[in-house]
């Protein structure tokens, strides 16, 4: 489906995940992103509304869009497979450590992305992803930051 060019790196992207409930009276849901190297990273907030999408600025060039991208991409995804469009997304307190080097050619913003995708997924109780939507989703969600990558 997709050309790639296997090889064996010792890199990677750990995303740890706390739920938080929705704020129902409100029809959101707050995401705290945070990073180890919070120096270098801020930590950032964001809502996800119950019943439209998350907003992201592509022309503004920030680490957490590409958390939001996955998050974007993955709750699609849920809102498309669930019961009568009821699903309300949880709110996430989010930490993040990564050591595939950002512009570096070994896809950091795609890794980033993938797995903020399946990190949102299990915050929200899906169990299971096929592999192949999971390459759909990811390259579809990195393109709301602009970049235009795979597919």
């Amino acid at each position: 489906m997709y050309e790639v060019l296997p090889m064996a790196v010792t890199v990677d992207i750990v995303i740890a995940v706390a739920t938080v409930p929705a704020n129902e009276t409100a029809g959101t849901s707050t995401v705290q992103v945070s990073n180890v190297q919070s120096d270098k990273f801020p930590t950032r907030k964001f809502t996800i509304p119950h019943k439209d999408e998350i907003e992201i600025d592509d022309q503004v060039h920030e680490w957490s869009n590409y958390f939001k991208a996955g998050a974007k991409g993955a709750l699609e995804l849920v809102r498309k497979h669930s019961a009568k469009g009821n699903f309300k997304p949880v709110g996430m307190d989010v930490m993040i450590h990564g050591t595939v080097p950002a512009g570096g050619g070994l896809s950091s913003s795609a890794a980033f992305t993938c797995a903020s995708a399946l990190a949102t997924l299990a915050a929200n109780g899906e169990k299971t992803i096929d592999k192949s939507d999971l390459v759909s989703l990811s390259i579809v969600s990195e393109r709301f930051v602009g970049v235009n990558s795979g597919g």
